[in-house]
């Protein structure tokens, strides 16, 4: 059963449970009322009937000098019955234990023995008879008249069938009114859960793979603070898969290069033991075939260091330290002297920091790699230029006059393998990884990697500091080597 359902049935239940009960009592107190009303009456006409009586009979007995006859007595009592007869009242008369007048029906008198009369009062009761309710009152006359005792007998089916009456007509009233409540909560009750099935349909599709599914509710009640959730964590949902989705198509891709890396230089492995093995093979070709065999090898162990750095980067957080940058780049510059020397390439080197935050090794390796590339993308007799400043935040620069890229390569450049110039990077031993090692590093120091490149025109790269916390504040000292 549906959410909705429940709260229809058993909202739809405690209505009618508290509608009847308000009407039950209603119907019980009304009875009551009426009953109370006529006994009050009941008991006027009983008072008025023993007066007259007393009255009557003393004048009776004033006149005859005597207490009244039997037939006198019962004269009397046929006036005030045929007076009070419309009334649907009965009287009955007795003298200790001897009837003088009764006009009560035989099954109603059939209860008299039930009521004893009390002394200096009367006695009131409600009994029924047949099916039929009677009201019965019985006291003495009182006075001269003590023994004289008056039983009043009042027929109550009317107050009785107009309580019935009352009673159809307030279940008739109930009905009508929970038919006319339970049309009213089904629709309330629809349009209020609405949101939840609406909710309901879009965790359904979110479930069957489709994360890109919103839900709009109006208001500002729970529901919408809901909605408004639910959108929330569907976007995460969306974005996480996303996230799943390109780094299961980053390994993919990595172990799709990997493959292709490792074959061609195992088939050139496999090529030249295949030569050496040859018995005829002369010295030289001897020489050639191991020097291949050694390059190849060299670039599966380059690819292994490479690989391995890769994984150490993504497992272990750097160690934070304050670095001079000018002291940082004279180291650069000193390790990558003897290259730069042999295609006559020049370095210049200047800072404008003080001093940066971050992980001297790291950012040592990432700088190598970056002039590295420049100096493989540049022609002889040209100028690296590496430098450091703040630009709104601290910038570490490095800039060539190489042959540059397009748009395209330059996006691509940080992935795994990629080489703008695949021929020229086997030839110099490269891998396609280090500018992926960059990124990794530069992500590490809470900086990102930027590429600005045109073909013909040289390029720009800048590692920008978007976070305060990699880097201290900076102040001028302009250096230059």
């Amino acid at each position: 059963m549906k959410f909705w359902q429940k709260a229809f049935l058993g909202i739809l239940i405690v209505f009618i449970i508290a509608i009847n009960i308000c009407l039950y009592l209603t119907s019980q107190y009304s009875f009551s009322l009426n009953l109370e009303r006529d006994s009050d009456r009941a008991l006027g006409e009983y008072h008025s009937i023993i007066n007259g009586i007393d009255l009557s009979m003393s004048s009776l007995t004033y006149r005859d000098q005597e207490t009244p006859s039997a037939s006198a007595v019962g004269s009397l009592m046929r006036s005030y019955s045929d007076y009070y007869k419309d009334q649907d009242v009965s009287l009955q008369l007795t003298q200790s234990d001897r009837l003088l007048y009764s006009n009560i029906p035989k099954g109603a008198a059939g209860n008299l023995k039930a009521i004893e009369p009390i002394k200096d009062a009367y006695s009131i009761k409600v009994l029924p008879v047949n099916g039929t309710n009677y009201l019965y009152i019985t006291g003495s006359i009182g006075g001269q008249y003590e023994d004289y005792t008056l039983t009043y007998v009042r027929d109550l089916t009317e107050l009785y069938d107009t309580h019935s009456r009352l009673t159809r007509y307030l279940i008739t009233v109930s009905a009508l009114v929970e038919t006319l409540l339970a049309l009213a909560l089904f629709l309330i009750l629809r349009r209020l859960t609405n949101p939840v099935r609406t909710m309901q349909k879009a965790a359904g599709k979110i479930a069957c793979g489709v994360y890109d599914e919103r839900i709009s509710v109006p208001g500002k009640d729970e529901f919408h603070d809901l909605a408004e959730n639910f959108n929330r964590m569907a976007a995460s949902i969306q974005e996480k898969i996303n996230e799943l989705d390109k780094s299961a198509q980053d390994k993919q891709r990595l172990i799709d290069n990997l493959a292709h890396e490792l074959r061609t230089p195992l088939t050139a492995i496999r090529g030249y033991a295949e030569l050496l093995e040859n018995v005829n093979t002369d010295e030289k070709k001897r020489r050639k075939a191991v020097g291949y065999i050694i390059s190849e090898v060299d670039r599966i162990r380059n690819l292994s260091f490479k690989l391995l750095d890769l994984a150490l980067l993504k497992n272990n957080m750097p160690e934070f330290a304050e670095i001079v940058p000018l002291e940082l780049f004279r180291q650069v510059k000193t390790l990558m002297d003897p290259k730069l020397k042999a295609k006559g390439i020049r370095l210049n080197i200047s800072s404008a920091l003080e001093r940066v935050s971050g992980d001297f090794v790291l950012l040592q390796s990432l700088l190598i790699n970056l002039v590295d590339n420049a100096a493989n993308a540049s022609p002889a007799d040209s100028l690296i230029e590496l430098s450091a400043y703040n630009d709104s935040c601290p910038v570490i620069e490095v800039i060539d006059s190489g042959c540059g890229m397009d748009d395209n390569q330059a996006a691509m450049v940080c992935e795994p393998f990629y080489r703008v110039d695949a021929a020229r990077s086997r030839s110099s031993g490269g891998v396609g990884l280090g500018l992926s090692l960059c990124r990794e590093i530069a992500k590490l120091h809470g900086a990102e990697l930027i590429i600005q490149s045109a073909p013909g025109e040289g390029t720009v790269v800048r590692l920008v500091f978007t976070t305060s916390l990699q880097l201290s504040e900076d102040s001028l000292i302009p250096g230059k080597v």
